[in-house]
């Protein structure tokens, strides 16, 4: 990786050998979506040639195997068969190491609505525009303490603690435990929490903080969810913990990772930067673009609960199903040049979000952080660049994270 690095391509190289993985029948029958030579955009650019070669495919790849699908339509009819063929638990490719389905992203249609409904008011699009402002005073924050430098580590210094306070905030996560919360939320989407450990101190706390809530209620999400129905009667305690679990690291985590790349996009496209430089007004479609282009949050599983045909292919009733939206992003039979940054891509269906029931119920709030963190880096930090493509590390997950990004930058203020 090193000797491709420091070649004068940078460190977003779709185009670099992905090893065994750029033959055509290995990635049909043996593709593994964790598989380290998919890093550097590698992955987006074999996800996109599985969409339009095998769309629907059973590979051994992962463990005992599993059908990927990767087509922007075969992915949409799964979607569209939630409840009925396929069910949401697991919803991850790694062990998340519990043993039941966890509310609301493991549960299905049509319980799976009145969930996601709880929390819906403070995470809608309104909501969120409201909160700009206190998202705007964090951001600025954040970037006077690296603005003297001329440098900086994006993700660590800037996108994690960004994400982590606007979460922990909407959730009434008091200050002096937040670090620990985004330590333990990182830990359980990187899927290294099999032995539960991670999970139960998650648990162990939420269950101090809901007691606090249902004596005290605030405006928080933790209190929403002490005070929610579903079906006419109150949530249990162990479906108020489980909401708080999969919150924590779906509402944290994901931001910062999907905010890393948008940084590392453009650090390494100048002529990206500068266009929303002069064209703030561009930002949120920049964000939509940039978000399919990297697509970070690449994939979520299914199970099937009964025997169905997608694609053309017999799936049967126990076996998973690998949702790969990094194929259907780059899927050229709905995204025309689909390799390319194109700001003004109309329409823009992407899948970044997910599709269907299960679509994020955090979107909005995410897309309100990236728009404040791209207004403001850009107006605050000229000619962005890697300090050394060499230096950039990249995780491998259920969602991947550009996890060390440093910067060079021109202060503009």
């Amino acid at each position: 990786m090193t000797e491709d690095t420091r070649d004068g391509v940078g460190y977003w190289a779709p185009q670099c050998p992905a090893g065994a993985h750029d033959d055509p029948g290995f990635r049909r029958d043996h593709f593994d979506p964790l598989s380290e030579t998919l890093t550097r955009g590698r992955y987006v650019r074999v996800a996109g040639e599985m969409a339009q070669s095998c769309p629907v495919t059973h590979t051994d790849g992962y463990k005992a195997g599993i059908w990927t699908v990767s087509g922007y339509e075969e992915i949409q009819d799964v979607h569209r068969a939630e409840g009925t063929a396929f069910s949401a638990f697991p919803v991850l490719l790694q062990d998340l190491g519990n043993t039941r389905p966890v509310i609301p992203m493991e549960s299905d249609p049509p319980l799976h609505r009145q969930y996601k409904q709880i929390i819906a008011p403070p995470l809608s699009r309104s909501a969120q525009a409201a909160r700009e402002p206190a998202y705007r005073e964090v951001t600025r924050t954040l970037l006077d303490a690296v603005l003297p430098h001329g440098r900086a580590e994006l993700f660590g210094q800037f996108c994690t603690p960004l994400a982590a306070h606007s979460l922990m905030e909407a959730m009434g996560v008091p200050g002096p435990d937040r670090g620990r919360l985004a330590e333990l939320a990182v830990s359980l989407v990187r899927g290294e929490g099999a032995d539960g450990a991670a999970a139960a101190e998650v648990y162990d706390f939420f269950g101090g903080l809901a007691a606090q809530r249902r004596r005290a209620p605030g405006e928080d999400i933790v209190s929403l969810l002490c005070a929610a129905t579903v079906d006419d009667r109150p949530l249990t305690e162990t479906e108020i913990l489980d909401y708080c679990m999969i919150l924590l690291p779906a509402g944290f985590e994901t931001t910062a990772s999907t905010m890393s790349f948008l940084f590392l996009l453009l650090a390494e496209r100048p002529d990206v930067a500068e266009r929303l430089r002069a064209e703030p007004a561009r930002i949120p479609d920049a964000i939509e673009e940039l978000m399919r282009y990297a697509t970070p949050t690449r994939s979520h599983t299914r199970t099937v609960t009964a025997d169905c045909v997608i694609g053309g292919r017999e799936l049967r009733t126990g076996e998973r199903v690998y949702l790969n939206w990094a194929g259907a992003n780059h899927d050229p039979r709905t995204f025309p040049r689909p390799d390319e940054i194109d700001l003004d891509r109309r329409p823009n269906r992407h899948m970044a979000f997910g599709f269907g029931s299960h679509v994020c119920v955090g979107m909005h709030p995410a897309r309100a952080e990236m728009k404040v963190a791209l207004e403001e880096a850009l107006a605050a930090m000229d000619d962005l660049r890697l300090t050394d493509p060499a230096d950039v590390v990249e995780t491998i997950g259920t969602t991947w994270a550009i996890s060390h990004l440093p910067v060079t930058f021109t202060p503009l203020r």
